[in-house]
């Protein structure tokens, strides 16, 4: 409407898919944590070249115009909390990342193994928090972990639920996973980000490995719904294509 009217419009993305398909007159997407559109807090450099660029797009006489901001949030220092997500270590000893080359069943028996090894932490950071936010599948987590294994195995596997289709249940599934181990990491001493969170999920856990692997199956499938799953929901834009 303000487009129509002559006043041309400009905003920041987080979520580039939707910025695609909603076509806005312009857009600039920013690679940064959900509810940080401008980047970290306390830099106020960095986030006047975020706003500039987003202002810039207003040169374009129409749209769409969709750009891609060029820079990733500054690395925190070495003193403040944003650095404490680095390097996070786990006080429970988790099973080692099975092999790549293993079979797929070795892959889901090490996720279970892993699902009770952080279990304490996961009971404790519920009683700190009272509250969760596993619970969506409305499946036991163990249960959720052992269809995504089922799953990776053997693409037809039944789902634990006959009142909604398999890719929903699959998708809640690894959700409810994805939360479970996030809530659990974030119980352990000390300071973590979403994104230090996230570099240890995807990147030095089992389910990390059994989600890289959900994805390329899903890619892979006839099926469009699974395959609609790994384009844009089992593992994040950051984690496939990370910035330098």
């Amino acid at each position: 409407m303000f487009e129509e009217e002559g006043l041309a419009t400009t905003q920041i993305s987080l979520i580039r898919l939707h910025t695609e398909r909603m076509r806005p007159p312009r857009a600039l997407w920013v690679p940064f944590e959900l509810g940080r559109p401008l980047g970290a807090p306390n830099d106020p450099e960095f986030q006047k070249r975020v706003l500039t660029s987003a202002l810039g797009l207003l040169d374009a006489e129409k749209g769409p115009v969709l750009v891609d901001f060029p820079e990733d949030v500054p690395k925190a220092s070495p003193d403040s909390a944003e650095e404490a997500a680095t390097g996070l270590v786990c006080a429970i000893d988790l099973p080692p990342l099975p092999d790549p080359e293993a079979p797929k069943s070795a892959l889901g028996q090490a996720l279970l193994k892993e699902v009770r090894s952080l279990a304490p932490w996961h009971e404790l950071a519920v009683r700190k928090r009272g509250r969760t936010t596993v619970g969506l599948s409305g499946l036991d987590v163990e249960v959720a972990a052992k269809f995504l294994a089922a799953f990776l195995d053997d693409q037809k596997a039944p789902a634990p639920r006959d009142d909604m289709p398999p890719g929903h249940v699959l998708k809640l599934a690894y959700e409810d996973l994805k939360a479970y181990y996030g809530e659990a990491i974030t119980a352990q001493p000390g300071f973590a980000t979403s994104r230090g969170v996230e570099d240890w999920l995807f990147q030095e856990t089992v389910l990390g490995q059994a989600l890289w692997t959900l994805r390329d199956l899903c890619l892979a499938s006839d099926d469009e719904r699974f395959h609609y799953l790994g384009r844009n929901s089992i593992v994040p834009d950051r984690q496939i294509s990370p910035s330098d």
